[in-house]
């Protein structure tokens, strides 16, 4: 039964959302607070929202299907019934009147490092607003897509390592010590301090430990050098004195800018991680099948944008989708920006936040084979397997949305989802899965007008602001189709091997002036975590063994330097410069194969023959593709109604897709008139 324990829960307001008993783990559902949201203003046909917000508390069996896939639950503490407990914050954003909502699906977001995602493409906060999910009674909207379509969309915690102002989960710690390695990059010099208490940290068992080591080296794959124990410690500085700290460390000497430093130590009891996977699983099939009055409709649709992507992808992976009774738990999932990779979610000492050699997270096992839908075996290592092969055994698998930014393919090891991982066979997706790339845009995309400055770091160009966000609308709606009606989605779009997919000495990318076009792009190596990772989840090597690197594979370029091979938005098949999917971070760090982690790069076209002539620009000038402001508008309007006929966008975003190219062409006028 629901029960409160000194919650304000109001059983009115919840009772449309409560069962009467417990289903599959979720033992009750504490809600805080119920309110109208947005102050009761009333979102389309939806009418007015309400926002429920509380607390989901979880018992799981360790013996269980679903508690078997949690690393290091036999060594958690149980309750009088031999169970783990644990708890997660939830937020729940629904119609008012029942009768008003969509009676198809519930969305379910999973936060990305506590924040929401879908902030810009499912709806979009008014200028300057915040989106604080644990705070929305004044959040503020701009544009309210998915909430004018009826959906109820939920956020769960599923992180155990964020703030307690965040939404997370609570997860009990596993009674062991044990090897971990913290890292740091240096990008900047006079630091002396590394803190072992934060996300992507442990703090030591003790502030002892002879044996700990410190190393340092300039190349991700080559061994580090033994920095002597003498001249670091396991401590802070007091009033002018060291004080022992196990979650501390401070260096005599400066961390030099350009290397990667490793700690490697004793932890302390590590938090189980893979509870997060086993609370969205039970959460989400509590809201399909909670009996009499649940808030589910009849289908759940997961959305998850880069590190959720990859959480969602490590999901499927797991078999996780198969609840305690074998039942699907979501039938169709939006994995956006994830690229070929998953995370480090479940695994003993996992530091869910990390995101792979791409963005400087050291050797962490992030972007893991296998990568792709089908079985796939390495030639290397000898490895056989699939991402999809336990949705598949449970008939668990859902329909899957994968999108593609342009820096999936340089700095997520995009290609590896579907081509072998030495890069010379193509394979094909599974039937219940679409994969769309957007050519041109970055993961990350910067506000426009495009400067070179990011929120903490200076870049060498401007900035990409292309974006897929209108897109995502038209394609939410896609899936929710395919998912409810059987109506079948667009077809795939991306580079294929052969034609527009290839090696980054063969992109052909044009010889734009004062443009450096990359000598290299981010690694990913095999790597060998020791003989119990792979089973149990237990980290014995660390760092790893360093093995021989997949083969990554780009899209080739247009004569602008456009990609090839994806869905064009209007930013490019109307272009006004070249959009890339990589950059460069300032200071460069080569060394390290490193470029500017999730950063794309914008060109802007010469204004004039003049001034293409004078540069030596290969590039046809704007002047020279469009007869003025008019002409420009007319191709945006038509590019875009063409991708509404593909279902790729919706005829009612295409207005505000025009009103935004106009204030691109004025920043080009302008730009032009100061020449």
């Amino acid at each position: 039964m629901l029960r409160t324990q000194g919650w304000i829960c109001v059983w009115i307001a919840w009772a449309a959302l409560a069962p009467l008993s417990a289903v599959a783990e979720v033992v009750r559902v504490e809600v805080a607070s119920t309110a109208p949201w947005l102050g009761g203003r009333s979102l389309g046909k939806a009418g007015a929202y309400e926002k429920l917000q509380g607390r989901v508390y979880f018992e799981l069996d360790p013996t269980s299907s679903t508690g078997g896939r949690v690393t290091d639950i036999s060594l958690a503490p149980r309750n009088a019934r031999g169970r783990v407990e644990f708890s997660s914050d939830f937020v729940l954003v629904r119609p008012r009147d029942r009768a008003r909502r969509n009676q198809h699906s519930v969305l379910l977001e999973i936060p990305n490092r506590g924040l929401t995602q879908a902030n810009g493409s499912f709806f979009s906060t008014a200028r300057g607003a915040p989106f604080d999910l644990m705070n929305l009674a004044g959040t503020a909207l701009s544009d309210a897509f998915v909430f004018e379509q009826g959906f109820t969309v939920a956020w769960l915690g599923w992180e155990f390592d964020l703030p307690k102002s965040a939404i997370r989960l609570d997860a009990p710690v596993a009674n062991v010590n044990g090897p971990v390695r913290q890292t740091l990059v240096a990008t900047s010099g006079g630091s002396h301090v590394v803190r072992l208490d934060g996300p992507n940290s442990y703090c030591a068992a003790n502030a002892v430990q002879p044996d700990a080591q410190l190393l340092v080296k300039s190349r991700f794959d080559e061994t580090g050098r033994v920095v002597p124990r003498a001249g670091w410690a396991f401590a802070h500085v007091e009033e002018g004195k060291f004080v022992a700290d196990p979650c501390s460390v401070i260096s005599a000497d400066e961390f030099t800018p350009g290397r990667i430093y490793e700690l490697i130590y004793r932890g302390a009891k590590p938090g189980l991680a893979g509870l997060g996977e086993a609370a969205v699983s039970d959460f989400v099939s509590w809201l399909k099948f909670g009996g009499e009055g649940s808030p589910a409709a009849s289908h759940a649709l997961g959305f998850g944008y880069s590190q959720s992507g990859r959480f969602l992808r490590d999901f499927l992976y797991r078999g996780f989708n198969a609840d305690e009774q074998g039942r699907q738990v979501f039938d169709g999932l939006f994995i956006a920006s994830a690229g070929a990779g998953r995370g480090s979610f479940n695994h003993r000492y996992a530091m869910p936040g990390a995101a792979g050699n791409s963005v400087l997270s050291d050797l962490r096992p992030v972007d893991l084979f296998p990568f792709s839908d089908g079985t796939e075996e390495d030639p290397v290592t000898g490895a056989r397997d699939d991402l999809l092969q336990q949705a598949e055994r449970s008939r668990t698998v859902p329909k899957i949305f994968s999108t593609y930014s342009s820096t999936e393919y340089w700095a997520r090891a995009g290609s590896l989802a579907y081509t072998t991982v030495d890069g010379a066979r193509e394979l094909p997706l599974n039937d219940s899965a679409r994969l769309y790339f957007f050519a041109g845009t970055s993961h990350s995309p910067t506000a426009f007008p495009p400067t070179r400055n990011g929120r903490a770091d200076t870049y060498e160009n401007y900035g990409n602001f292309a974006r897929a966000d209108w897109s995502f609308r038209a394609l939410l709606l896609d899936l929710e189709d395919w998912v409810t009606k059987g109506k079948a989605p667009p077809d795939s779009v991306y580079p294929h091997l052969g034609a527009d997919l290839v090696t980054r000495e063969q992109v052909g990318f044009p010889n734009i002036p004062g443009v450096r076009f990359p000598a290299y792009m981010p690694r990913n190596w095999r790597m060998d975590f020791g003989p119990e990772f792979l089973e149990k989840g237990i980290i014995t090597f660390e760092p790893p063994k360093v093995g021989q690197a997949y083969e990554v594979l780009v899209p080739r370029v247009d004569r602008d330097g456009n990609d090839a091979g994806g869905i064009a938005l209007p930013e490019v098949a109307v272009p006004l410069g070249t959009c890339t999917g990589w950059n460069y971070q300032l200071p460069l760090m080569p060394d390290l194969d490193y470029l500017a982690g999730l950063v794309g790069s914008f060109f802007p076209f010469p204004a004039n023959a003049r001034e293409r002539r004078n540069s030596d620009d290969p590039r046809r000038s704007t002047e020279e593709r469009y007869s003025g402001r008019d002409d420009y508008l007319d191709k945006v309007r038509t590019a875009a109604q063409k991708l509404v006929a593909r279902r790729l966008l919706r005829t009612e975003d295409v207005d505000a897709i025009v009103a935004e190219s106009s204030v691109r062409w004025t920043w080009v006028a302008g730009r032009a008139s100061e020449k």
